[in-house]
């Protein structure tokens, strides 16, 4: 039915474009697969073809740049639309001295998250980012599914935007689990049904291809750039094909994040999508490459969660960048080379060329500053509770509840164990046997070896057994007539009962 039908970003910028002039800055907040490219090939384009103008459309992936040259060239709009990388503009900003021709009118930054989160690891996402802020005289439009820190960056730097965001959807969602151990989650992928596929985003090419060399019915994706050893196990052939079908043939697709971004796998059999990815922007891009095709389309979501101790962690990494940064702007640039002139890990300052009689100065890389100190307050508010990770990503998809992957492979590796031991009478070596396996321990970290205790955690747990322990053999003999050598020892008896 019609009311059912998604709102696009074409529905909502029909009636605006038309009104756009040279200066404007246009910021589109949507989540996948509500048509941002959609609307730059199939609305801006009519637009800019009867204008006489062109539309330059930067991307920040490799293959997203692939796949969409593909589309325009089969669309016959290479006449209007220039497709071009992130990185290669900043190459010729460094080289050349006019990088945005006057032909084109309207510049498109797509995945404009990208200047926020590649800062880490990119020193030249500012100059790029505030070179498009000085293209004046073009219709600079912004858009990505992960925008909210770019949008503030705009307001902290009071750069007047017109905005329009559209809702997320996250209704496809079947089910949000969330795993603490790598192991565990190895467990989980060898009981995929054969009829079902799965994507894994892993932080590290290492990791995936390890997945992959065990799941040999699987693809492996990293960056074909760079020094990665192992963009040599890459079959390229296979994921081209992917990349121009949709879909891959293979049970399992191994990737890092190089396809967080653009990238459409539309295949009704895949059905989990699984990331240990730890940029939250980064993450949820990693989980809109699988497009839904209908309400029917729905997926699991698998989570490698982040510890309360890694993210205490990675505020400690947050301030080491902050902090001489902050010191720079309050004590100035010779106090800062006395302090700092032997630390050279620091990424945010560097030095740039000045008019003053030194010929340079310490300056702040505004973008990458900002960044470390959204990322601070983010985790910072993630340990204000228990389990704030995965209560903040619960909350960003929407979901009511969410499960533990390790919580029920606990159970069920525990409930086997359990029930091998049903109505034996288990004496002290049993005993601990039992009490290891369980690994109770209290806020001290002191193991707990009470039949009480397993107790309260059995039904805290939901976990269907009972510990008798009130129970005093008072057999002298056994049934074959030899001394008990448990005789007047108390014991344990387990019971199972019916959920």
């Amino acid at each position: 039915m019609a009311r059912n039908k998604r709102i696009t970003v074409s529905d909502v910028l029909k009636d605006h474009m038309h009104k756009w002039q040279r200066g404007d800055i246009i910021t589109i907040e949507a989540g996948t697969g509500v048509g941002k490219s959609h609307f730059i090939k199939n609305g801006l384009y009519p637009v800019a073809k009867e204008e006489g103008s062109k539309i330059l459309f930067l991307l920040n992936r490799t293959r997203l740049n692939e796949q969409f040259q593909k589309e325009i060239e089969r669309d016959c709009k290479t006449d209007v639309i220039t497709i071009r990388l992130y990185q290669k503009y900043e190459w010729e900003l460094i080289h050349n001295n006019v990088v945005v021709n006057e032909e084109y009118k309207y510049l498109v930054c797509d995945e404009f998250h990208y200047f926020l989160t590649e800062s880490k690891f990119n020193e030249n996402t500012e100059d790029s980012f505030n070179a498009i802020i000085k293209e004046k005289n073009k219709i600079r439009i912004f858009m990505s599914a992960t925008a909210d820190a770019m949008i503030s960056y705009l307001k902290f730097k009071n750069i007047e935007h017109e905005s329009h965001s559209i809702p997320h959807d996250y209704s496809h969602i079947k089910e949000l689990i969330f795993y603490k151990n790598d192991k565990v989650l190895e467990k989980f992928l060898g009981t995929v049904p054969k009829n079902k596929k799965a994507i894994c985003f892993n932080k590290s090419s290492a990791k995936g291809l390890a997945l992959h060399e065990t799941f040999k019915n699987s693809l492996f994706v990293c960056s074909d750039s760079g020094t990665t050893k192992e963009k040599k196990y890459v079959d390229k052939d296979k994921v081209m094909n992917m990349l121009t079908e949709e879909k891959f043939a293979e049970k399992f697709l191994f990737t890092t994040s190089t396809l967080d971004n653009g990238v459409n796998l539309k295949d009704r059999a895949i059905k989990y999508v699984i990331a240990d990815i730890g940029d939250v922007d980064t993450l949820i891009q990693c989980l809109g490459r699988k497009r839904i095709i209908d309400k029917r389309d729905k997926v699991t979501v698998i989570i490698k969660d982040i510890s309360d101790k890694m993210i205490n962690k990675l505020i400690r990494d947050c301030e080491i960048q902050i902090n001489p940064a902050i010191y720079l702007k309050e004590n100035g640039a010779a106090e800062y080379v006395k302090k700092y002139k032997k630390k050279t890990n620091n990424k945010i300052v560097y030095d740039c060329l000045s008019d003053d009689e030194t010929g340079y100065k310490k300056t702040i890389n505004e973008l990458r500053f900002f960044k470390e100190n959204y990322d601070k307050e983010l985790y910072e508010s993630m340990l204000l509770e228990e389990n704030g990770y995965m209560n903040y990503i619960q909350s960003k998809l929407q979901q009511q509840t969410y499960t533990v992957l390790d919580d029920t492979y606990e159970k069920v590796s525990l409930s086997d164990f359990l029930d091998t031991l049903i109505n034996k009478r288990l004496y002290k070596e049993d005993q601990d046997k039992l009490v290891k396996k369980i690994g109770l321990r209290d806020g001290r970290k002191r193991l707990q070896k009470s039949a009480k205790s397993l107790n309260v955690y059995f039904s805290e747990n939901e976990i269907p057994y009972v510990i008798s322990y009130k129970n005093r053999d008072k057999r002298r003999t056994l049934s074959n007539g030899q001394p008990n050598p448990n005789h007047d020892k108390y014991y344990w008896v387990i019971a199972k009962f019916q959920c």
